[in-house]
């Protein structure tokens, strides 16, 4: 049994004041629990009780349908989201100007490009 902490002695004396009186121990009643349980009936006499009906298992071939429905309207919606419209004309031509613009400026190098220098001379690592 726990003790209780030195700081609650007032406690503990009030506890011990007004504690209920065990019932008096019952002599036969351990011959009465030996009793009961002998007549109890055993393992081979007691009767197990089942369903009138066994439980019928559904098949899960119902759901192949409209899991297949499901997939295919998925397919088609996310194809027609993902897949990017077709450019006009004019965004096309828009892009080839800015492309060999580009290109021009990548190919042709001009003079103030060539005099500067890749690393300053002046300072050390």
């Amino acid at each position: 049994m726990s003790q209780f902490p030195n700081d609650d002695h007032e406690l503990v004396a009030f506890l011990k004041q007004h504690r209920p009186q065990a019932p008096p121990p019952d002599p036969a009643l351990e011959s009465r629990l030996f009793d009961t349980i002998d007549a109890l009936p055993t393992q081979q006499n007691v009767v197990v009780f089942q369903r009138s009906q066994p439980r019928v298992r559904r098949s899960l071939v119902w759901l192949v349908p409209p899991t297949l429905a499901a997939g295919l309207v998925a397919t088609l919606v996310g194809y027609h989201t993902l897949v990017p419209a077709k450019p006009s004309a004019t965004d096309l031509a828009s892009l080839q100007a800015f492309m060999e613009s580009n290109w021009q400026g990548t190919v042709n190098s001009s003079s103030t490009d060539e005099e500067l220098p890749l690393f300053n001379e002046g300072t050390t690592n």
